[in-house]
C-alpha cells in the first residue's frame, strides 16, 4: 500500500540555521505517527514545510505518491491536509461557526444577490459538534471563550476539512485533562476511519498511549 506521506531529505535554512537537513519520515494510511524533539529541533519547520507555509530547500515531499510542492496552505487544504497550529488562528471578533467555516461560509440567493445561510452554517457546526462530543455554542464570540475552549474549535476546523493527514502541532498544551482525553477520542475515530495523523508533542506519556510510530 502506498504510504500518505513521504518525505525524503527535506532540508531547510534561515538566516544563521540550519533548522532541518536531510529529514526523511514516511506515515502510512490511518496510522498515528508521533513527532519528537528539543525545542528548536526543527519539528514544527518540517510540518510547515509540509502545509506550505514554508518551501524546503532540498527534498520531496509526496503525498499518496505523487510529489507536492505546496506554495499556500489552501493548495494543502484542497489536497486533503489540514493542520492545528501551536499558535491560536481564531478570530477574536467573530462567532464559533464563522470561524470553524472562514473561508467556506455557505450562501443562498443568486450570483449577483446571495447572503450568508446563517441556519446552514449553525446547522453544519452542530453536526460537527455532536460527531466530536463538544459542547459549545456555535454563535459564541471567540473572545468571550477560554484558551481551551479555543483550542477545541481549532481542532474541530482541522477535522471539518474531512482531511486525509491531519497535522497536529503540540495540541494539548492548552487543554486541561479531560479536554486532551476528548482529544484523543477523537483521534481515535479519526484514524478508524483511514485518517492519518502527523502528532507533535513533548509529552512522553500521550504519545506513547495514542502512535503506531514515533520520529524524535
Amino acid at each position: 500500500m502506498t504510504p500518505i506521506l513521504e518525505i525524503i531529505n527535506i532540508s531547510k535554512s534561515f538566516p544563521g540555521v540550519k533548522a532541518l537537513d536531510k529529514v526523511s519520515m514516511t506515515v502510512e494510511k490511518g496510522q498515528v505517527h508521533a513527532v519528537m524533539g528539543e525545542n528548536g529541533a526543527g519539528k514544527s519547520t518540517l510540518m510547515k514545510c509540509i502545509f506550505g507555509l514554508y518551501t524546503p530547500d532540498h527534498g520531496k515531499i509526496l503525498l499518496e505518491g505523487q510529489p507536492c510542492n505546496f506554495t499556500h496552505t489552501i493548495e494543502a487544504l484542497h489536497s486533503g491536509i489540514s493542520m492545528i497550529h501551536q499558535e491560536l488562528q481564531n478570530i477574536p471578533t467573530q462567532n464559533v461557526m464563522e470561524n470553524i467555516w472562514i473561508g467556506r461560509i455557505p450562501y443562498k440567493g443568486k450570483k449577483h444577490f446571495r447572503w450568508v445561510d446563517e441556519d446552514k452554517m449553525y446547522q453544519d457546526t452542530v453536526n460537527l459538534f455532536k460527531t466530536l462530543e463538544l459542547d459549545i455554542n456555535p454563535k459564541s464570540l471567540i473572545k468571550d471563550l477560554s484558551v481551551s475552549t479555543c483550542q477545541l474549535i481549532e481542532i474541530a476546523r482541522a477535522v471539518s476539512y474531512n482531511s486525509k493527514l491531519i497535522i497536529m502541532d503540540e495540541p494539548t498544551s492548552s487543554l486541561t485533562e479531560n479536554e486532551s482525553k476528548l482529544l484523543f477520542n477523537i483521534i481515535k475515530k479519526l484514524v478508524k476511519q483511514g485518517v492519518s495523523i502527523l502528532y507533535i508533542s513533548h509529552k512522553l506519556e500521550e504519545v506513547f498511549s495514542i502512535s503506531d510510530k514515533i520520529t524524535v
